[in-house]
């Protein structure tokens, strides 16, 4: 089970999540769009309450909903989330946790949890408490709607910090000249390599434009493509995970990377609706 409110002998609410495969993220489209779509919706929870996986639900998530004058987009994410409970995980995407770790390994074979969102999980209880006694998404993401002032002002601030950092690297010559020649290898941890092959594209093209969604895009893509089993992203950030999977093969590391799909990449949302009802864990799960 994935995330579930208890009540402790002491009267204290106690709340705690797993990260249980298979494990699926959506950016802000692809949630969109199973949450209005109800015929595709019906066949993601069927399949993800089967195989008794998770959803991942990062605060780049939530913070998104900001973006939309329309408080309906919402709405129609609570309901849909709100079927899909408890087969959720909350994680602050602090991918620098996860690094810690992986730098103590000897290769990148292992994946790791994502680290939890501790403060939405109190929020989360909180709420659900006020309306009920079970735990419940609703009133949960339209927080966001009800502080989108301050969230998309402290977005655009962190994506302008972001931006700064990528430019300032691909002005680096022995940086480029390094992400040139350099294959993935066990002598960095995964996230580093995840961060580096993502962003090689625009780091070995100095005329690519680096634009506000390309940066959300990659705090999208960074933490699930590592410790996911599907992701769902736009499609030329799948075109960039493909090619760093065909890198990652070339050097011939075994680094398991999530299996990505978008609209129109990899075989679309049926591909990935397929491989999730067929999924069969082969390999090691991410590890607590």
């Amino acid at each position: 089970m994935s995330i579930e409110m208890s009540r402790l002998p002491t009267g204290e609410v106690n709340v705690r999540q797993s990260f249980d495969a298979p494990a699926v993220y959506m950016d802000h489209w692809a949630l969109m769009t199973f949450a209005e779509d109800r015929e595709i919706q019906d066949r993601f929870v069927s399949a993800l309450q089967r195989k008794r996986g998770t959803l991942l639900i990062s605060n780049i998530s939530l913070a998104e909903f900001a973006g939309p004058s329309d408080q309906g987009h919402c709405l129609a994410a609570e309901n849909f989330l709100e079927r899909v409970l408890p087969h959720i995980y909350l994680t602050d995407f602090a991918f620098d946790k996860v690094l810690v770790r992986e730098s103590l390994e000897p290769n990148n074979t292992k994946r790791f949890w994502p680290s939890a969102d501790l403060p939405q999980m109190k929020l989360l209880a909180e709420l659900s408490l006020k309306s009920t006694a079970q735990l419940t998404i609703k009133k949960f993401v339209s927080l966001s709607h009800e502080h989108r002032v301050r969230i998309l002002k402290k977005t655009s601030e962190i994506v302008t910090m972001v931006v700064d950092a990528l430019e300032d690297a691909r002005n680096n010559s022995a940086y480029v000249f390094k992400a040139k020649i350099t294959l993935p290898s066990d002598a960095r941890p995964r996230t580093a390599i995840i961060m580096g092959e993502l962003m090689r594209g625009f780091n070995l093209d100095n005329n690519a434009r680096i634009t506000d969604n390309d940066v959300i895009d990659f705090m999208h893509a960074i933490v699930p493509i590592n410790c996911c089993d599907f992701v769902l992203l736009d499609g030329s950030w799948v075109g960039r995970v493909n090619a760093m999977a065909q890198r990652i093969d070339l050097a011939g590391l075994d680094m398991p990377i999530a299996k990505c799909f978008s609209k129109t990449r990899n075989g679309g949302l049926d591909a990935f609706l397929s491989s999730l009802e067929s999924f069969v864990q082969t390999g090691t799960p991410a590890i607590k």
